[in-house]
């Protein structure tokens, strides 16, 4: 049993509400619209709807790669990635607003052996290799080569262990003290590509309520203290 998601072409009616959109930004405060939908609009530039869970779900396969980078975190780190919408794979689907974990080797650990798992679902998953380095952008690796999704349904960012002083005071660098398993980490906002079309072209989730930054950044978090408790 293989997991992935098919990537999907465009529909008439997709192409349509990006050309309404497209069209209705100039013109959402002439028709008296609420500023907040004129700040979505532009916060958002793909074909997918705005989109804020309150909470994220965590998939058993992350859980455990989470595992596997706390006790090898000088070797690993992991690619990290929310759906934005229902995804759908051959053999899988997966819920809007899940959160994936994938490890990836750093040169400490490329020639040494580690478990790696890929989401079928929530509960279940199968074995796989971790991306073998960070040649490619790791979380766009795991969307288009483990689960096989297509990149625009997620924002990305990665997670490793906790950044200096000085580089956590960055825009695109944060820390978190501790998780609920007692330990912190350090969290890289930053995505080549997933994030701009979700953030209004900034490739990394903001820290401030621009576009819902914050409350991303809030989620992504709250979901990695459910991560790093035991696995299922």
């Amino acid at each position: 049993m293989v997991s992935g998601c098919l990537s999907a072409g465009l529909t008439v009616a997709q192409v349509d509400r990006r050309t309404f959109v497209g069209l209705s930004v100039g013109g959402l405060s002439a028709i008296g619209l609420p500023s907040a939908l004129h700040a979505a609009a532009q916060c958002v530039t793909g074909l997918l709807p705005s989109f804020l869970p309150t909470v994220l779900s965590v998939d058993c396969a992350s859980k455990r790669n989470f595992q596997t980078f706390r006790r090898n975190s000088d070797e690993v780190g992991l690619a990290g990635c929310v759906s934005m919408t229902f995804v759908r794979g051959n053999q899988g689907s997966y819920p809007a607003g899940n959160l994936f974990l994938f490890p990836w080797l750093k040169p400490k650990g490329e020639k040494k052996n580690f478990p790696a798992a890929m989401p079928v679902n929530g509960t279940q998953w199968v074995s796989a290799t971790p991306i073998p380095d960070a040649t490619l952008p790791l979380d766009e690796y795991f969307i288009r080569f483990v689960l096989k999704a297509p990149w625009p349904a997620f924002i990305g960012f990665l997670v490793d262990n906790p950044h200096s002083a000085l580089d956590a005071k960055l825009d695109w660098f944060s820390n978190v003290d501790k998780l609920a398993d007692g330990k912190g980490v350090g969290i890289d906002w930053t995505s080549h590509n997933l994030n701009g079309p979700w953030f209004g072209g900034s490739h990394w989730i903001p820290p401030t309520d621009t576009c819902q930054g914050n409350a991303w950044r809030s989620l992504v978090v709250a979901g990695l203290k459910h991560a790093s408790v035991a696995a299922c």
